[in-house]
């Protein structure tokens, strides 16, 4: 199955892989103006470094180095599927209950599910600029409208005039032309120290976060991608698939947090022995703010991701 990537941790990759092909991370990090195959022999398993070693092109261009990246983690995942260290959902979900009882066995996590792109950067400049926004729409969903009493008024001017019909017209066009009512009636506005507060939060509690979320079954599995490691931008990316995919997209990576409790139990103190108990005490309280932010869900599965990819 060919893969269209969208997003490669190659460092953590190589970092992995390395352990499992003895050393094979060398190759990668030798570099030379011309592009030249490179293959070597070493200690280890018989082909186990030769044929990722082959495939290592030293070159001067960032696209020809991507393409050998993509062939490095598609032998580095066929690897650790024949090892069977994966839990592969790819074809078929588990319930709740059965992936609790099997989680633990794995280290590495494999999704294919249709997704949703999160950028809690759009978020929180939707949240900066909604009542910006919501003016804008009124006023163009009045613009015409206003065009047109603009011209009926000026044309009442020059004829005998109509006090009836040129005090309703006026009224409309008042009414029109007012863009923060006119937004508010259509729910385009909204209280803005509640906006002020709602990007505050967004901002404290999840960063700049770019996060995949994936329903499979019972399960929410999410995954935080590094931005700088994304194969295109962002809002490209959601040009292209949609904010939800119509596609099913593959998240491979390792299970960091799945099914443990959050809630920390905060002993009250007044008194500390030092300053670095009274810094844990206050931790403990952060780590109770933090999660009732952007805490993780009683059914949500926290991934490391490694790759995301399109299956073509």
């Amino acid at each position: 199955m060919i893969k269209s990537f969208i997003y490669l941790d190659q460092v953590k990759m190589y970092s992995l892989s390395s352990q499992i092909f003895e050393g094979i991370t060398e190759y990668v990090l030798s570099e030379s103006t011309s592009s030249n195959n490179k293959s070597e022999s070493q200690k280890g398993p018989i082909g186990s470094g030769k044929i990722l070693a082959d495939v290592i092109i030293s070159s001067d261009k960032s696209t020809e180095k991507k393409f050998f990246h993509d062939y490095s983690f598609t032998l580095f995942e066929a690897h650790l599927l024949e090892q069977g260290k994966i839990l592969d959902l790819t074809q078929s979900a588990l319930s709740l209950d059965e992936l609790k009882a099997s989680i633990n066995d794995f280290s590495f996590i494999k999704i294919k599910a249709k997704a949703v792109f999160n950028d809690v950067n759009k978020i929180t400049e939707l949240f900066s600029e909604f009542n910006t926004i919501g003016e804008a729409l009124a006023h163009m969903g009045a613009h015409e409208r206003i065009t047109e009493l603009n011209s009926e008024l000026a044309l009442l001017k020059s004829q005998t005039p109509d006090r009836n019909k040129k005090s309703l017209l006026e009224a409309e066009h008042k009414k029109l032309t007012n863009i923060k009512a006119l937004a508010k009636e259509n729910g385009l506005y909204q209280d803005q120290k509640l906006l002020d507060n709602l990007s505050l939060l967004t901002k404290y509690g999840f960063s700049d976060q770019f996060e995949i979320a994936q329903s499979k079954g019972d399960v929410l599995f999410t995954s935080c991608l590094k931005r700088d490691l994304l194969r295109e931008k962002e809002d490209l990316l959601v040009k292209k698939y949609s904010r939800k995919t119509e596609k099913d997209i593959v998240v491979f990576g390792m299970i960091s947090q799945a099914f443990s409790g959050h809630e920390t139990e905060v002993e009250e103190k007044e008194d500390f022995s030092n300053m670095k108990e009274a810094i844990l005490h206050l931790v403990d309280h952060l780590t109770n703010i933090e999660n009732s932010i952007s805490g993780k869900q009683d059914n949500e599965v926290v991934i490391d991701p490694i790759a995301v990819y399109f299956e073509v």
